[in-house]
């Protein structure tokens, strides 16, 4: 594969010599050897590299130093997992990273797809890149999540362009199958030597015998030494002192430290550490702010002292610190007032949101914040089928649900699964959930299989929506089981195609293609031989085959009937049309996007994309006026579906197109495309948007409201720009200052370089 990752000029001397600013240069000089793996990993073909080591021995430190040094064409996309960390979080930060780094200039295709997941696919598939995949704490995963999680790494492995790194303390040979490509590092405990050294550069003095005896303390590891240090030069102790201190403690050393180190801080610092260790995800400046008002200069204290880190402008509390100090710490905020924050950014998207979590984990966390209990599956299926009577235990446990559903315990059966679906179709999948636990509590006195079955689908359907997708697969193989068993074929397809789908969304591709092709040999439905193919068209397309994408597509359209849903159909034709545009095969592309305008499905974003693109290739074409009608029609869509980058996108549009002697209309199209950029929240949009409206200024000789867009777009975002872009701008801005003249520039940009 050779050095392709990497920085070209870096080589082994230079990778271990040269600290990068992450590392200790203890650390550093301690794991020699495992740098010499990780170089050597970069030019192998194996895509996975696993960092293990013990709590505290420098495995983020050397993880990081690794990162240091990739290649400017190599992305880096980093995740620090948590017990709560599920796939669906990964994904969104990593699509998240990608979009920032990547600022596509053309997002039609990307807006196009429909998951996170199949986006990230994209972009991997199209951009001439390289991408590195960090997980860290890798073990604080639970343990259901971490063979799904490592599906999706493995999903990469034959793709030469992708590496993962995978963090964790310990080597599960169970959830590492030897049949993997992977090269295994292990960060070791500092020598006796190094950590002698480290000891007297912190101004410690210590004497052989003493030596020994802290060496064996701490085992070694630098985190423990680390504390222990500032733990004494803070206290004015001795190293005797200390090991006096902890040994009349009656604390494990581990407690002993965390605890110890946890007294150091009062105060404000004290409140704000504690809010990072009663959180179950990162946190970024925003949200701080918005929980507790703390400054920056309490995170800067924290983050020198080790009490947090920072990775991808998010912080994190220390793992060994949370490890001991959770259960003790105060909690800053009521769990009410959580729960209520997390609802109102479950209200928004992705991108809007204050922190980078998925759905699914929002609704965990008001869920958990609620204490609502749900029942999930713990049995197999055979077990579960065996089990005709309550056991005593299950009967006689009080189930815990929240107070609002109290009024539903005592109602018919039958009108409780009602008003679960009525709570669905409202996409109130929580309450969803509290109402069919309340079935389930009372399952026993069900006697028609028919509601006791109805109930199982609308847990695997909600399941689903809430992307746990064990438990839907769980309820789905019932069904399975179920249908089959009674002869209804029909069912049986259904319930196998939505497991299909479940094989999709957690990487087992394979076993998904493998049900789809049995499906659509034995089906004879027409809503179910579509959605097969769409479902392989988009598997095709995410393995970057196009023509056998267009096929299944092409296959999927021919069998569209009277029944056939009318979003299904949109979708179809739109997907058909995009790939016939990239294939060059206009003609095609105008029918098809056309056939989706024609339905005038006006909730769906592929009509408003439709339009886009044939305006595109209208426009290509010469065809202005017909490309405005386009354009205007998908801001329209776009307004009623409040999409921001779709209507900032088409206004870019109308602007080329309306007449330069338009001034007042282009200025005013131009204003409102730059809000609608910003509320987006995409890079390229904002960028794109702000030079457009500086540009049109400065065509209007509007010299000063074309200089505060440019210097506003070079204050924010200077630090950000590609080379390109940042050339572009500094162009625009010296020739105002040519045109204004270099006195007057200056007194309204005195700051500028």
């Amino acid at each position: 594969m050779g050095n392709t990752f990497l920085t070209a000029t870096a080589n082994f001397e230079d990778f271990f010599k040269i600290s990068s600013g992450e590392i200790s240069p203890y650390v550093l000089k301690n794991n020699e050897s495992s740098l010499k793996k990780i170089f050597a990993f970069f030019q192998c073909d194996n895509n996975i590299l696993l960092i293990n080591g013990f709590t505290g021995t420098g495995k983020k430190q050397i993880a990081e130093h690794i990162l240091s040094y990739m290649d400017k064409d190599t992305i880096v996309c980093r995740f620090v997992c948590s017990t709560s960390s599920r796939l669906d979080d990964i994904e969104l930060s990593f699509y998240k990273t990608l979009q920032k780094k990547t600022a596509l200039k053309d997002t039609t295709e990307l807006d196009a797809i429909n998951t996170i997941k199949d986006k990230i696919d994209y972009l991997i598939a199209k951009l001439p890149l390289r991408f590195v995949f960090a997980f860290y704490n890798f073990d604080d995963l639970q343990n259901e999540n971490k063979t799904e999680i490592l599906n999706y790494t493995y999903s990469f492995t034959d793709n030469p362009n992708v590496k993962s790194i995978i963090v964790s303390r310990i080597f599960d040979t169970e959830i590492f199958p030897i049949e993997q490509k992977y090269t295994r590092v292990m960060i070791k405990a500092l020598s006796k030597e190094i950590f002698e050294s480290c000891i007297k550069d912190c101004g410690i003095k210590i004497s052989a015998s003493m030596l020994e005896q802290f060496y064996r303390l701490t085992r070694g590891y630098f985190f423990s030494t680390c504390l222990s240090c500032k733990i004494m030069i803070n206290r004015e102790l001795t190293v005797n002192d200390f090991i006096i201190q902890y040994s009349n403690s009656s604390l494990k050393f581990d407690e002993f430290l965390a605890k110890t180190y946890y007294t150091l801080i009062v105060g404000t610092t004290k409140s704000a550490f504690n809010l990072f260790l009663k959180l179950h995800h990162g946190l970024n400046l925003k949200l701080i702010q918005h929980l507790g008002s703390y400054p920056e200069i309490v995170l800067k204290t924290l983050s020198d002292n080790f009490y947090i880190f920072k990775k991808n402008d998010l912080y994190y509390a220390s793992g060994f610190l949370k490890q001991h100090l959770e259960q003790i710490a105060k909690d800053e905020i009521s769990k009410e007032r959580l729960a209520t924050y997390y609802e109102k950014q479950l209200e928004l998207s992705p991108t809007e949101r204050d922190i980078t979590i998925s759905r699914a984990s929002l609704s965990h966390e008001i869920a958990f914040y609620k204490n609502i209990q749900i029942e999930e599956p713990q049995k197999t299926i055979e077990e579960h089928e065996e089990a005709e009577k309550p056991k005593e235990e299950v009967s006689s446990e009080p189930i815990k649900v929240d107070t609002k559903i109290n009024e539903y315990l005592n109602l018919p059966i039958i009108d409780i699964l009602k008003e679960s679906t009525e709570t669905f179709c409202n996409y109130d999948y929580l309450k969803t959930l509290e109402l069919l636990s309340v079935i389930l509590s009372r399952k026993y006195e069900i006697k028609d299989n028919t509601i006791l079955y109805a109930t199982y689908n609308m847990l695997a359907k909600t399941y689903s929506k809430l992307t746990k997708w064990k438990y839907a697969l769980y309820y789905y193989e019932i069904l399975e089981k179920y249908y089959t068993n009674i002869g209804n074929k029909d069912s049986v397809n259904i319930v196998k195609f939505e497991i299909a789908n479940i094989y999709y969304q957690t990487y087992r591709t394979f076993d998904a293609i493998k049900l789809l092709r049995e499906l659509l040999a034995v089906t004879k439905d027409n809503q179910i031989i579509v959605n097969c193919n769409i479902l392989l068209g988009n598997i095709s397309l995410s393995a970057s085959h196009k023509d056998l994408a267009i096929k299944y597509y092409k296959d999927g359209i021919d069998n569209i009937d009277a029944n056939t849903e009318k979003s299904t159909a949109v979708e179809l034709f739109f997907k058909f049309a995009i790939l016939s545009d990239e294939n060059n095969d206009i003609n095609n592309a105008v029918e098809y996007y056309q056939r989706v305008i024609e339905i005038n499905d006006t909730e769906s974003k592929y009509t408003a994309l439709a339009n886009s693109n044939l305006g595109d290739l209208f426009l290509d074409n010469e065809l202005f006026d017909e490309a405005k009608d386009c354009f205007k029609k998908a801001y329209e869509i776009d307004s009623t579906n409040n999409n921001d980058y779709g209507m900032y996108y088409s206004l870019s549009k109308i602007i080329e197109l309306t007449s330069r002697q338009e001034k007042d209309k282009r200025l005013t199209y131009a204003k409102e495309a730059k809000e609608h950029a910003l509320k987006s929240n995409d890079y390229h949009a904002i960028v794109d948007a702000t030079l457009k409206l500086g540009d049109l200024y400065y065509d209007y000789s509007q010299a000063e409201n074309a200089l505060n867009e440019y210097i506003e777009l070079y204050r924010a975002d200077k630090n950000k720009f590609s080379e390109y872009n940042l050339n572009k701008l500094t162009s625009r801005l010296d020739d105002i200052k040519a045109r204004l003249g270099k006195d007057t520039f200056e007194k309204l940009i005195p700051d500028y370089e």
